[in-house]
């Protein structure tokens, strides 16, 4: 059994791109993988970085608006996510049903049917 290389202290994400290789079993089949492959070479990390690009005009158009769902939400968290879980959730979604899975930041690729089972369970529930 080969050994996942250490990775240097510090930012998780900075360390992980400046790796040479990625510590760890690849949580998709490789052509899988392919198609992530070829959308980032096309595009790059364009569309996901316009997100924080765009997060202190987002901000100032939204301070008006009280920060609360009140319609039937599901959340899905990660166990292993380096992002930590919302202490404060229901205060600002009281509505949330939450789900854990044993799984890092990327859910949908790591546990796909655990995913989609939530998901379809959470919608025979609530619809």
């Amino acid at each position: 059994l080969e050994e996942s290389p250490k990775l240097p202290a510090g930012m998780p994400l900075i360390s992980l791109a400046k790796a040479d290789k990625m510590p760890g079993k690849l949580m998709m089949a490789e052509t899988d993988l392919e198609v992530f492959v070829q959308a980032f070479e096309l595009s790059g990390f364009t569309g996901g970085i316009n997100w924080y690009r765009n997060f202190s005009r987002n901000w100032q158009l939204t301070e008006n608006y009280a920060p609360l769902i009140e319609q039937p939400t599901l959340m899905i968290y990660g166990d292993y996510d380096s992002v930590p879980k919302g202490k404060n959730l229901l205060d600002h979604a009281p509505n949330t049903t939450t789900v854990n899975l044993p799984c890092g930041h990327w859910i949908q690729q790591e546990k796909p049917e655990e995913t989609n089972r939530a998901m379809i369970n959470w919608l025979n529930q609530n619809y």
